[in-house]
This record gives structure tokens, C-alpha cells and sequence, in this order.
């Protein structure tokens, strides 16, 4: 194993995180370009499969809809918890304090960055708590059948293109594909380019560093380290939409840093 690799390899999963981050911007281009969110999400993965393909050849969002952008953020923000104990149960990863420790400071990081606490007027329906949940467990999931198939020797490239292949298909049925077809017709070829470069940063690079990850480390650490996208993304949003953060929101980020500085400081 190369051992400068797995030195740096904490790196993998919160680089993943800040790709994550990042999906926002191009989600609130293309969908003032016309775009549903059920077809936004099924182009970026089929897009993301189909650019994995070629990689490999060569080189060998429902809750949103039904509460608020702030609740979804939090519920997806429970995966690191998930992650944390199927790991134990399916690798015998063992759940120590420490990691505990950082899990919840991860966890308050997220809740903090993504505003809920400020929110005024935040839509709690049931569908969109359980759908957040849902959406957290299968996050959850992913992780441990990435780090079950890395074992079995399968490429990070190629758990990359299944996955996102799969999502794809699964979304395709509630797409507009038309909305697509048109854009390539009518000579949209921006949005068009926005949606590749969407899929490109937002699916094929952080689930490949993710799923790569998990050769070098714990799924949980893993997990915890890629909970650095709230983070991104608030500066993201402070950056390119001169979205000024909250108090709360800066010390949310002060959480997710310092849980990401702890746990790398368990490791070394």
C-alpha cells in the first residue's frame, strides 16, 4: 500500500465533501435554465456514468420539494451516525469516544452551517423528515457497500460507474427528457455544458475520492471527514451569491473543522 498515499488519504473524503458542496450552484443555474429537479438529478448521474465509462476506458433531491433546503442539509447530516455503527457491525470498526466526539461536532457543525437554527417559518412535514432520513441512511449505506466491494478488489472507478449508473436509471422515469432534448435542438449548448461539468464535480469526483478513500481508511472516518459539504457549500453561497453567513452559521463551520482536525489528529 503506498504509504504517502495513506498518509494523505483523509484528504480523499473531505475534497469529496467540498465537490458536494459545490452541486448547488450549478442546481440554481439550471433550474432558472428551465430544469426540474428529478431531471437534474438523473442527467448528472447518466452524465456522471457515461464520463466514468470513458475514464475507465482510457485510463482504466424529494425531501428538498417537501420541507425546506436547511432541514434536508441537517437530515443528510445524520449519515456520519449511520455510518458510524454499520461500520462497527459489518467491519468491526470499533466506536470509540473519540470518534464519537467528532461525530458530534460534525453533526452540530452541519446543523449550525446550514441556518436551521435561524430559520424563520421552516416547514416540518413528515414526508420531508422521513425522506431526509431515508436519504441519509442509503448516503449511509453507499459507503459501506463501497468499502465491502473496495475489499473485494473491485476499482473505485468502477463502483463509481455502477453507482451512478444505477441512480440514474432509477431517476430517469420522473425526468422530463424532453426538457434536455429541446435545449440540444433550440442550440442550449451552455446549459448543456453546465450539466456535464455539473455531473463532473458533483457525482464522478467526489464519489471516486470517496470510494477511493476507503482503501486507506474507516468507513466512519471516512464519513465524518465528507461532512465538510455544508461547510463548501455556505461558502460557496457567500462567495458567487453574496449570501452573508450568520453568526451560527460561522461557528457551525468552526464545528465541522475542528471535528475534521480532531479526527486526523487520532489518526497520525
Amino acid at each position: 500500500m503506498n504509504q504517502k498515499l495513506t498518509k494523505y488519504a483523509w484528504l480523499l473524503p473531505f475534497f469529496s465533501g467540498i465537490c458536494w458542496g459545490a452541486a448547488g450552484i450549478f442546481v440554481r443555474t439550471l433550474e432558472h435554465d428551465g430544469l426540474d429537479n428529478f431531471s437534474i438529478i438523473s442527467f448528472r448521474m447518466l452524465l456522471a456514468a457515461l464520463i466514468t465509462g470513458i475514464w475507465i476506458l482510457v485510463f482504466y433531491n424529494i425531501s428538498v420539494t417537501k420541507g425546506s433546503l436547511a432541514l434536508s442539509a441537517v437530515l443528510l447530516a445524520m449519515s456520519p451516525v449511520f455510518v458510524l455503527f454499520l461500520a462497527a457491525v459489518f467491519f468491526h470498526e470499533p466506536v470509540t469516544r473519540h470518534k464519537l466526539t467528532c461525530v458530534t461536532l460534525a453533526f452540530i457543525g452541519c446543523v449550525l452551517v446550514s441556518g436551521v437554527l435561524e430559520s424563520n417559518g421552516l416547514s416540518w412535514s413528515i414526508t420531508g423528515i422521513l425522506c431526509g432520513i431515508l436519504a441519509s441512511f442509503f448516503y449511509a449505506v453507499y459507503g459501506i457497500i463501497s468499502k465491502k466491494v473496495t475489499q473485494k478488489g473491485y476499482h473505485f472507478l468502477t463502483i463509481t460507474f455502477y453507482g451512478t449508473l444505477f441512480s440514474g436509471m432509477t431517476m430517469l422515469p420522473f425526468s422530463n427528457i424532453h426538457s434536455l432534448s429541446s435545449m440540444i435542438v433550440s442550440g442550449q449548448m451552455t446549459t448543456f455544458f453546465i450539466l456535464i461539468i455539473h455531473a463532473l464535480v458533483s457525482s464522478v469526483l467526489p464519489y471516486a475520492l470517496y470510494s477511493l478513500s476507503m482503501r486507506y481508511m474507516e468507513a466512519g472516518k471516512a464519513s465524518i471527514l465528507a461532512s465538510s459539504e455544508p461547510a463548501a457549500a455556505m461558502l460557496f453561497g457567500a462567495v458567487l451569491y453574496a449570501e452573508t453567513p450568520g453568526i451560527l452559521s460561522i461557528c457551525g463551520l468552526c464545528f465541522t473543522i475542528t471535528a475534521v482536525i480532531l479526527l486526523n489528529y487520532e489518526r497520525n
